[in-house]
């Protein structure tokens, strides 16, 4: 007997979580199903919120990038989680077992299809080591990428990346570098990505990036806020081809989906609807 009732939890911060419960319910709608979203501490511990989660009966959970959490609390890991170490959506079976998911490779790989068709992938550099920005170094291996430099507020987190990366990748393409190099790199770069996290975006660094943009240089900014940050408004003042966060958002929001219901998720609707949800208030007028 196919399931049409879930139940779903939420670990993210509150303007993310507003966005992303009302794209699940959008999309539920669309496939006939009752699906309610609510929204989880994320100070809780997570092995204890694993273990309430199952006893009330939730299907499945949708975790930030940017949140706490422990793969060693799971039942099991998804082969993207295993390699990233990163959990972004739980399911729960039908025996209760917790399974972990990264659903931030497969939707940086969606959105970027979507948004950088035939991109130049010989030289990226990526700064910011933590959170989504894990994910899409991984992801970015795995799509042939020569060269990935890695550059951290915190150059030990690069490092660590790198070799993660490295570990999966035969022709070992990330290499930390300190940031003071940052300004070389790019001028060699095909693509930039920006994964610093949004409490880092009046830094240095982000200040650097935007001061050593060019016309040619293809722009992946996570950053995923209605507001466009200064790296993607001067980058597309320039011309830039832009990678927005927000389609990211929405590619792994339409994964989470799928985990859990089993049905594949409409994304060119989802992509319009984060558009309406995001807009200003004006364009509802």
């Amino acid at each position: 007997m196919n399931q049409h009732s879930y139940l779903v939890g939420l670990i993210a911060p509150g303007a993310e979580f507003s966005v992303s419960s009302e794209l699940h319910r959008r999309e539920a709608e669309r496939h006939h199903l009752r699906y309610l979203c609510r929204h989880l501490d994320s100070q809780r511990d997570f092995g204890t919120l694993l273990d309430d989660c199952r006893v009330f009966g939730f299907s499945g959970l949708s975790v930030a990038a940017s949140a706490d959490h422990t793969v060693e609390a799971l039942d099991g890991l998804s082969r993207a989680a295993a390699r990233t170490d990163t959990v972004t959506a739980v399911v729960y079976g039908a025996d209760g077992r917790a399974t972990g998911h990264d659903t931030g490779m497969e939707a940086f790989t969606a959105a970027f299809a979507r948004s950088l068709p035939g991109a130049a992938l010989s030289r990226v550099v990526q700064v910011g080591a933590t959170g989504a920005g894990v994910s899409v170094a991984h992801a970015l291996a795995e799509r042939g990428v020569e060269r990935l430099t890695l550059i951290d507020t915190d150059p030990a987190r690069a490092s660590a990346l790198a070799e993660a990366v490295n570990r999966h990748a035969v022709h070992r393409p990330a290499t930390a570098l300190p940031a003071e190099v940052l300004d070389h790199h790019l001028k060699q770069a095909d693509g930039l990505v920006n994964a610093l996290p949004p409490a880092e975006e009046s830094d240095r660094l982000a200040q650097a990036l935007t001061e050593s943009l060019r016309s040619d240089l293809w722009i992946c900014d996570l950053d995923h806020s209605p507001d466009p940050g200064s790296l993607a408004r001067a980058a597309r003042a320039l011309g830039c081809p832009v990678l927005q966060g927000g389609s990211m958002l929405v590619h792994a929001t339409a994964r989470n989906f799928q985990l859990v219901t089993g049905q594949q998720a409409h994304t060119s609707h989802m992509l319009g609807d984060f558009a309406d949800l995001t807009a200003e208030p004006a364009a509802h007028s």
